[in-house]
């Protein structure tokens, strides 16, 4: 049996112990799959792609020990894309480029297990996908969701002056996990990072509630508010010393912390504007207001060279934090987030 063989195997053999979603008329077995959406919804996709050595150690060693934990994140990041549209999940694509080293019966099933886990937990399918050989893992995962009709997308250019800025969860955890992993630290908060939990009823919810622009932390807070504040023209304030810690991150240093929080990426939580009459929903999670949404600075506004500028104001204890007045930062740090084309 070859290794595409055994990948077929073992995903049939998985997916038949989870019955399909309604709709779903052809899945994995052909060329492509068949779906039938309810009269009225609108299909909403994404695809996120993880590349061993970027997105997961580069080590063979750790790939192996994460194979449950790569397969579950896998599908994880997408479905939370899905959730900051306001939508629900409803099936995946996987496309699988192998190594050699990784096509044997245990990693393969450890992965799958990983996989399906997360299916089974955000209420998706998996309904087809290819495989290659590679010299490294790679993964690419195409998520659809489904918005109801009536049910309006939530997108990153509506935020309005006056709006309020919030986040779900906690934030920095995966980062802190990332770069502290043989701490017993980052040991205790490594499940955020390998596991995160995409929103997904949170998402929904504020799609009916009225959230102006929503998006999903995967980059780094102050990257991914930075995409809401281009693409709506406008500013942010966001206040440090609200931003949400777990019990577990609070007691590192502040300006450490700080930098987890700000620029780390890997939270997957939601960060949306809600107009500031407007009470964000109810939930079993802690949802935190950390700014409010402001004007473009006219100086920033009219500026010629870049004419649609945004930025994000940072301010902690109710002072600007800038790069000549840095503190609590001993020096103005870099809050780029995660590059995806750098190194």
């Amino acid at each position: 049996m070859n290794e595409f063989e055994l990948i077929e195997r073992i995903f049939s053999q998985m997916q038949a112990k989870h019955a399909p979603l309604t709709g779903i008329e052809k899945g994995i077995g052909d060329d492509a799959a068949v779906m039938a959406l309810p009269a009225g919804s609108r299909l909403v996709s994404c695809i996120d792609t993880l590349v061993q050595g970027r997105h997961f150690h580069a080590d063979f060693a750790q790939v192996h020990k994460l194979a449950f934990e790569i397969g579950y994140k896998a599908v994880a990041v997408n479905v939370s894309d899905i959730a900051a549209m306001g939508a629900t999940p409803h099936s995946i694509l996987l496309a699988l480029a192998l190594p050699e080293r990784l096509a044997n019966h245990e990693w393969l099933t450890t992965f799958a297990k990983g996989l399906f886990h997360a299916c089974q937990l955000f209420g998706v399918t998996l309904i087809g996908g290819d495989t290659t050989r590679s010299e490294r893992l790679v993964l690419s995962v195409s998520a659809q969701g489904l918005l109801a009709a009536g049910t309006p997308a939530v997108y990153r250019s509506g935020a309005q002056v006056g709006d309020k800025v919030y986040v779900s969860g906690t934030l920095g955890d995966a980062a802190f996990a990332l770069q502290h992993p043989d701490s017993a630290q980052g040991i205790e908060l490594a499940h955020r990072l390998h596991m995160p939990t995409p929103r997904i009823a949170l998402g929904a919810a504020l799609a009916k509630t009225g959230a102006t622009s929503m998006i999903d932390i995967s980059d780094g807070l102050y990257q991914d508010l930075g995409h809401i504040c281009q693409q709506s023209s406008v500013s942010m304030r966001i206040y440090l010393d609200q931003l949400p810690s777990s019990e577990s991150l609070a007691t590192v240093e502040l300006s450490e912390r700080l930098l987890c929080q700000l620029a780390g990426g890997d939270d997957y939580e939601l960060a949306f504007t809600l107009p500031a009459h407007i009470e964000p929903p109810v939930t079993n999670m802690p949802i935190t207001c950390i700014g409010e949404v402001v004007a473009l600075a006219d100086s920033i506004a009219t500026d010629a060279k870049s004419p649609h500028r945004s930025r994000l104001e940072l301010f902690y204890q109710n002072q600007p934090v800038t790069p000549t007045q840095s503190a609590p930062f001993s020096t103005w740090p870099n809050l780029t987030g995660y590059q995806h084309f750098t190194g």
